[in-house]
C-alpha cells in the first residue's frame, strides 16, 4: 500500500500524483499536479530501510525541524515557496521545472562520451546561463546572512536550473541553523560559523569549476580547493561511512528499495 495520498488539496486546488521524483535512503518526495500543470512535491522523511520504521519517531522529528528551518528562508528568491504540513512526516513544498545539476551532468557526459569517446571533455555546460553559479551564490549568501549553514551543496541534486535558466536550491534537511551568542562562547560559535560557511562557498565553486571552468576566475580557483577541514572530514568521516555502507549495500540502497530520480534508474546490475 502506498504510504502517499493519491490526491491532496492546497488552498482550495486539487493536485494528483504524477510521479515519484526521489526514493531514497532518507525520504520519499512525491509530485502532484493540477490541471494547470502547476506542482507541489510532498516531502516525507523516512528512514527507508529494514526496519526503518521503528525510527519513524525520529523522522518526524526531523521533518519538524526541517521545516522549521525552511520556514525562515521560504522568502528567499531561489528557494521553492513552501507549502502546508502533511501529517506528522511529511510537508509540501513548490514544484520547479527544470533539470538539477545531476540530471545535466548525465547527459552531458553521455554526449561527451557518444560523440567523443571521452566523458573527462564533459566539463562544462552551455545550458547554464554565464551568471548562474553567481546567482546561486546571492542565494547560499542571503543563507548565510540568516545565520544558516547550508551543509549539503556537494549533492547536485539539491541545485535545479529551471526552465528559465534559474538556480533554485532545494533539500533543507540537514542545515544547521547557527546561533548569535554574546562573549568568548559567541567568539567561539562565530569561529566555527565561518569554517562553516567556507564549505558552502568550496562545494559551490567545485561546481562552477565543472560547469563553466572558462568562467572561473583565479580568486574562485582558490575558493574551490579543499580546505582542512573538509579533508579531514572526508578521512575520519565521510570515507569510513561509505567504506561501512558498502559493505552492508554494496550496490547500494538499491538492495533494499528502488532509488529513482526524475524516474532514471540506478545502472546497477542488480537493479530490478
Amino acid at each position: 500500500m502506498p504510504v502517499y495520498p493519491p490526491s491532496v488539496t492546497i488552498e482550495g486546488q486539487t493536485y494528483a500524483f504524477h510521479r515519484i521524483l526521489k526514493d531514497d535512503f532518507f525520504s520519499l518526495n512525491i509530485l502532484y499536479k493540477n490541471q494547470a500543470n502547476e506542482g507541489y512535491v510532498l516531502k516525507l522523511s523516512d528512514f527507508r530501510f529494514l526496519l526503518g520504521w521503528v525510527f519513524r519517531p525520529v523522522a518526524g522529528w526531523i521533518s519538524r525541524r526541517e521545516y522549521a528551518i525552511y520556514r525562515m528562508v521560504s522568502d528567499i528568491p531561489g528557494i521553492p515557496a513552501l507549502g502546508p504540513r502533511y501529517g506528522k512526516r511529511g510537508y509540501f513544498h513548490r514544484f520547479i521545472e527544470g533539470k538539477t545539476l545531476h540530471e545535466i551532468e548525465r547527459r552531458i557526459v553521455k554526449q561527451f562520451h557518444v560523440l567523443v569517446g571521452d566523458p573527462a571533455l564533459a566539463n562544462y555546460d552551455k545550458s547554464l546561463a554565464p551568471d548562474f553559479f553567481d546567482q546561486l551564490l546571492g542565494i547560499i549568501q542571503e543563507l548565510h546572512r540568516r545565520r544558516i549553514f547550508y551543509a549539503d551543496l556537494n549533492k547536485r541534486g539539491n541545485i535545479i536550473c529551471s526552465t528559465e535558466g534559474k538556480p533554485y536550491l532545494i533539500d533543507f534537511q540537514i542545515c544547521l541553523r547557527i546561533p548569535v551568542r554574546q562573549g568568548w562562547l559567541g567568539a567561539i560559535i562565530e569561529k566555527i560559523f565561518q569554517r562553516l560557511i567556507r564549505e558552502d562557498i568550496y562545494h559551490l565553486y567545485k561546481h562552477k569549476d565543472t560547469f563553466q571552468p572558462q568562467f572561473m576566475t583565479e580568486q574562485e580557483g582558490q575558493l574551490a580547493q579543499r580546505s582542512n577541514i573538509n579533508r579531514r572530514y572526508r578521512q575520519f568521516l565521510w570515507q569510513p561511512y561509505i567504506v561501512l555502507k558498502r559493505l552492508i549495500y554494496p550496490h547500494g540502497s538499491n538492495e533494499t528499495i528502488w532509488y529513482k530520480w526524475k524516474m532514471e534508474k540506478d545502472q546497477s546490475p542488480k537493479m530490478p
